[in-house]
């Protein structure tokens, strides 16, 4: 049953609106579309089925950090198998969660949109079984979408390779129009379409103005001491983070910046110390935060318009999480409005650009392929970097070129078995052409053994699996068939139309957000009209307009108050008072965990979780299990190192291993509450006993439920 999935290993009691509807959907194998607003517990829509079928379910993802978080948190739950594959795999890495997907280890797979570029992969997958593929982020797949991205467009053609799975597709921002283009784009089949309500009673939308630059800061300083950190201020460059979070700092704010010109571990740790409170502020670019469960973001500032409405809902969706009130506030100048539309300007493309790009194509034509760096496009045709690949993708859809399966740049050898009896004769010839050790280009490769580069990679991929070559594969080139040597003038032209089609639809968007920012009516109605929703709230009590706040925009909304030493909500959790000097303790159990299994606190436990038991104070795994969120496969793990906390002892020293023996305690509990009817309550012994006891535990687990069945 899906609520005891949902009970015993996420540690939530009920559904929240439309998840388990989605669920059953899945579960009955149908195509689904699921729109819930950020915060709204999308991917427990898929991590449910997954955990209840046998097959493969795969997940694409657009963010790695979104990837990571979630297989972490899985296997604090003691889901071993789930895992991801993306960019920042290294290639031995990634070949082994490959291999544990072939042998039918990985139940669980998150991947990048690109990742399903590779043929070999997709075959591979298919080979494993996939039951359920999901599409995280949907609203990416469609060119009316705010944040379209070009390698969504092939994953129809990966569905239909992989045996054609059900589908399910989620996001947080589609408008009635993108939902369509979600159901057409991923050719669903007689899909269920769930759609939740935008409205977040708990959010207070406003609108503050800007004169100059100089005014946002304190603007920006009013909210987070009306509203109390933890909070989020996006920016919109590298340069305005930096800047915003300087300013912040020497005004005494503890606020970092957060963007993709620092290092990956400056990142990681900019985060974590968000997650964990000990950052009030962080200043970043729209990306952070993205499918990251912080539950108490108590403020999120816009410190200048945001591009689309979808992505405001989107963005501003990651305050109040938790359900209390938080704050979503935009700083609205004009001149930031103008830098948008010429974003938009300069990322248009035009007729001149077809034709530059596919001359630039077809002057690379060999045998009516032209391989190259994705990279390297933009350079070929002169093209903006963004514009090249929707004039890439317009190419495509007019019928002039097919890109297909992205192949490996090159190839680094490491051990090429001799002999080549019982090889086919495409293999047999690509074995004869590779070098005993080193590196060398895939079509170079190619060349030599007288096939076409998807060719010769098939057949490496055949050698790596059958262990006759130890091969690394390195970086991608797109391999586009030209159907056409030269781009008429009709095609130039309703190509270019096209473009200009969805320039005017980027224009339009901003000019949304400017109707958005400049409202004398509910802020909050307008936002559900937008998406469809015709729930009634004006007035909602809820926006500065329906406050009557709009012209006294300086006026602080909320009494001042002093955040809390503990972080925000800490002081109190669901009534009861926090023990602070516990709440402490179980800090620093929990810093020990995460340096032990080298991920991030926050993935062993929120402070929610934390405050929850230090003013609960449960006295057993099972009321430690029935806090929300923790779930009963957690507290049988983390169990009796928290309980003894709790009790105000020590705990077991993390290096200290456990008697063979220990485990038999926890079995005898189990036993005693299967034979009175107690199952549910068996379940944490039963792990905990597993995970003391190993080989043995698990053979006397298998006879004890034997028994009992």
């Amino acid at each position: 049953m899906p609520s005891k999935v949902l009970k015993e290993i996420f540690g939530f009691d009920s559904f929240r609106p439309g998840q388990e509807e989605a669920i059953r959907a899945v579960l009955e194998g149908r195509d689904t579309l699921a729109v819930m607003s950020t915060g709204g517990g999308k991917s427990l829509c898929y991590q449910v089925p997954a955990l209840m079928q046998e097959s493969l379910t795969v997940i694409v993802s657009p963010l790695i950090s979104l990837m990571k978080d979630q297989v972490d948190s899985l296997i604090q739950s003691s889901v071993t198998d789930a895992a991801a594959l993306h960019s920042g795999l290294s290639p031995e890495e990634r070949w082994e969660v490959e291999r544990r997907v072939r042998t039918g280890e990985i139940k669980m797979l998150y991947v990048a949109p690109e990742r399903l570029r590779s043929l070999e992969f997709v075959l591979s997958l298919r080979r494993a079984g996939v039951g359920l593929f999901v599409v995280d982020e949907a609203h990416c797949i469609s060119e009316w979408g705010h944040n379209f991205r070009p390698d969504y467009l092939f994953l129809p053609r990966a569905v239909r390779d992989l045996g054609s799975p059900p589908v399910l597709a989620l996001t947080a921002t589609a408008t009635p129009r993108v939902r369509q283009d979600i159901l057409r784009s991923l050719k669903m089949r007689d899909p269920e379409v769930v759609v939740t309500s935008f409205n977040r009673p708990n959010l207070t939308y406003r609108v503050l103005s800007a004169r100059e630059k100089k005014d946002k800061l304190p603007l920006i300083l009013d909210v987070v001491r009306n509203a109390a950190p933890p909070g989020i201020v996006y920016a919109t460059t590298r340069k305005e983070c930096e800047e915003l979070a300087g300013h912040l700092r020497r005004s005494g704010v503890h606020a970092a910046a957060y963007h993709a010109g620092m290092g990956a571990s400056a990142r990681a740790e900019a985060q974590e110390r968000f997650m964990t409170d000990e950052l009030s502020v962080v200043v970043a670019t729209v990306a952070f935060g993205m499918g990251v469960d912080k539950p108490n973001v108590r403020f999120v500032v816009h410190a200048s318009v945001p591009g689309s409405l979808p992505a405001y809902m989107q963005e501003s969706g990651r305050a109040g999480r938790d359900g209390k009130d938080a704050e979503c506030v935009v700083l609205y100048r004009g001149a930031d409005l103008g830098r948008r539309k010429r974003l938009v300007t300069l990322g248009t493309a035009g007729a001149g650009d077809v034709g530059s790009l596919f001359r630039s194509l077809a002057g690379l034509d060999n045998g009516g392929r032209v391989n190259v760096p994705p990279n390297a496009l933009a350079a070929l045709g002169g093209v903006d970097p963004d514009a090249a690949w929707i004039v890439l993708g317009s190419l495509e859809e007019s019928g002039l070129i097919h890109r297909g399966y992205d192949l490996w740049a090159e190839v680094e050898v490491r051990r090429l078995e001799e002999g080549t009896e019982g090889l086919r004769e495409e293999v047999a010839a690509v074995h004869a052409a590779l070098p005993g050790s080193g590196t060398i280009g895939l079509p170079e490769l190619a060349r030599r053994a007288g096939v076409r580069p998807a060719v010769a990679q098939g057949a490496i991929y055949r050698m790596m699996v059958d262990g006759t070559a130890e091969i690394i594969p390195r970086g991608s080139v797109v391999d586009v068939r030209l159907k056409t040597s030269t781009l008429d003038e009709h095609s130039r032209r309703t190509i270019a139309a096209r473009l200009k089609s969805r320039a005017n639809a980027a224009y339009a968007r901003i000019r949304d957000v400017e109707s958005y920012s400049t409202l004398t009516a509910c802020r909050r109605e307008y936002l559900l009209r937008h998406f469809g929703d015709t729930e009634p709230v004006a007035p909602c009590g809820a926006c500065d307009v329906c406050l009557g706040e709009v012209q006294e925009m300086s006026k602080p909304a909320r009494p001042e108050r002093e955040p809390s030493l503990l972080g925000t909500g800490a002081a109190e959790a669901n009534g009861a008072a926090v023990d602070p000097d516990l709440f402490e303790r179980l800090k620093r159990w929990r810093g020990e965990q995460a340096r032990r299994q080298q991920v991030p606190a926050y993935v062993v436990l929120h402070n929610s979780h934390l405050e929850e038991i230090a003013a609960r104070k449960p006295r057993t795994i099972h009321e430690l299990g029935t806090i929300k969120g923790i779930g009963l496969r957690r507290a049988a793990r983390y169990g009796e190192e928290l309980l003894a906390l709790v009790r105000g002892g020590e705990t077991i020293s993390l290096e200290q291993e456990a008697a063979p023996s220990s485990y038999r305690t926890h079995l005898d509990a189990a036993d005693r509450l299967l034979r009175s009817g107690q199952g549910a309550d068996a379940i944490p012994e039963l792990a905990r006993a597993l995970e003391l006891g190993g080989d043995e535990a698990r053979e006397a687990v298998n006879r004890l439920l034997k028994l009992t069945s």
